[in-house]
């Protein structure tokens, strides 16, 4: 079922490939996202946090230059924010420096504001005065404390502005992944549709505008078993149903019209002809012994011509004749045993019959046209054999029909008149030897049943008529 549907299966997976890898790619974003918009957040708490230390150590910086008291107020309320935002931030802290160093930077501050305290009460006028004294290790222990304070806030900022970029440089990759990936399966999916879709859509309108003006050909199409291959196959199927049903239709029409026409011509000929035969029947019976034997011959051989004629108006009375077909169950090996029985006067002894039709097969029919039919196609095969050779009836069921064959040895038919063999008067035998309206009636025969006709012959290999019939009651 698959490969009776390549294109479905290849929009569905195509399409079920796209949505997944957009699938992959929004989940893996959302996270890269998530964790980069985490870390962005965070940055900005680590450069706060960095700020106000910087802070710290600039009003630090200022103290020590003007001894001003509101610079050493500033320095201790800057510093006094620093422990809320290592506590609101610990987790995230200890993530990026490590819990070792996040204690030691909440120690810092405490050592920072004890170590300012000592240097604010010392009250030293200048900064080299307080250098010299000797509480200058409380001085060096406040910068110690503010310089490592500040380390590990650019640490922090750093380490974050670091995993940000690295989290940016992993996130480059996969969207470039994605882009030519959705690129590749866009560029599929457009080749899908052209190559695969809209020329062959194109070629399949082409063709059917082409049937439009009566020119039925299929469309030629590499074997595939996809849903376009389907398509042509149908396409090619109901082309050659059209061409065969307008060819019935024509045949229809001409045997139609030429029925209307002969069987006027024949009643008009047959009143003449019977005239001349009983004329030459009379002449003869009154002739006396003193007549010329050749006046006589003349007259039976007038005589004979008019049945030759009467025998010629006759097919063209039955050609004509639009009888009312009593369709009924026939047994059709009885239909092939009867015809042959009617002809057995006229089998020649070199011509071998072989008779292969099942007991068991029945057809709607109509019997005396059946026979009929029959008749005339056995009279056409000896006629085309003129000699040694094998006379085949065969027959079988395919597709719910009866399929009848009548095949022989002969001559064969040429393709060139192949075509024509089913028209009215159309004879390729002697002229005197057929009025070539055999084939015409077994054709409008088969057509009255609702069946069809099909021939397969070449030169020197004999042919084959195929009858397709109806099994009687629908029987498959």
């Amino acid at each position: 079922m698959a490969q009776m549907h390549k294109i479905r299966i290849r929009l569905l997976l195509g399409f079920g490939a796209a949505f997944l890898a957009m699938a992959v790619f929004w989940v893996l974003s959302y996270r890269y996202l998530t964790q980069i918009e985490e870390r962005l957040l965070f940055l900005s708490r680590a450069d706060e946090l960095l700020n106000t230390a910087l802070e710290v150590r600039r009003y630090e910086k200022n103290y020590f230059l003007y001894r001003h008291e509101e610079d050493f107020i500033q320095a201790l309320e800057y510093l006094n924010r620093l422990p809320p935002l290592l506590e609101a931030n610990a987790r995230r802290l200890r993530a990026s420096l490590g819990a070792q160093a996040v204690a030691e930077l909440g120690g810092l501050v405490d050592q920072y504001r004890a170590a300012f305290g000592v240097v604010h009460d010392l009250r030293l006028p200048t900064a080299a005065g307080l250098a010299a004294t000797e509480d200058a290790p409380a001085v060096a222990e406040l910068r110690k404390a503010g310089k490592r304070m500040i380390d590990l806030a650019e640490q922090l900022a750093g380490d974050e502005r670091s995993a940000v970029q690295a989290m940016l440089r992993e996130y480059r990759p996969l969207l470039l992944a994605f882009i030519i990936g959705l690129t590749v399966l866009a560029g599929g999916a457009v080749w899908l549709l052209i190559f695969r879709l809209v020329r062959p859509l194109h070629t399949i309108e082409k063709a059917t505008q082409v049937v439009a003006t009566g020119e039925f050909q299929p469309i030629p199409w590499p074997e595939s078993r996809d849903e376009i291959g389907s398509l042509v196959r149908a396409f090619n199927r109901m082309v050659v149903e059209i061409r065969r049903h307008s060819e019935q239709m024509i045949q229809n029409e001409k045997l139609t019209s030429l029925g209307t026409l002969t069987s006027g011509v024949a009643h008009e000929l047959n009143n003449p002809l019977n005239n001349i035969s009983t004329s030459c029947q009379i002449l003869l019976e009154e002739m006396t012994d003193e007549a010329s034997p050749y006046h006589r011959e003349l007259l039976a051989a007038i005589d004979g011509q008019v049945s030759k004629a009467r025998d010629i108006v006759g097919s063209l009375l039955e050609f004509a004749r639009q009888r009312e077909f009593e369709l009924r169950p026939e047994n059709l090996k009885g239909a092939v045993e009867e015809a042959l029985r009617l002809l057995k006067g006229e089998l020649p002894e070199e011509v071998t019959v072989r008779l292969e039709v099942p007991e068991a097969i029945a057809v709607a029919a109509d019997k005396n046209h059946l026979v009929q039919a029959l008749l005339n196609l056995i009279q056409n095969a000896l006629q085309a054999m003129d000699g040694p050779g094998e006379l085949r009836l065969a027959a079988g069921v395919e597709n719910g029909l009866a399929v009848l064959e009548v095949s022989d040895t002969g001559c064969g038919i040429v393709p060139e008149v192949m075509p024509r063999i089913f028209d009215p008067f159309f004879s390729t035998k002697e002229v005197g030897r057929g009025t070539g309206l055999g084939l015409s009636i077994v054709y409008g025969i088969v057509e009255r049943h609702g069946g069809r006709i099909e021939v397969e012959s070449a030169p020197g290999r004999g042919s084959t008529f195929r009858l397709r019939l109806p099994l009687a009651g629908g029987e498959a």
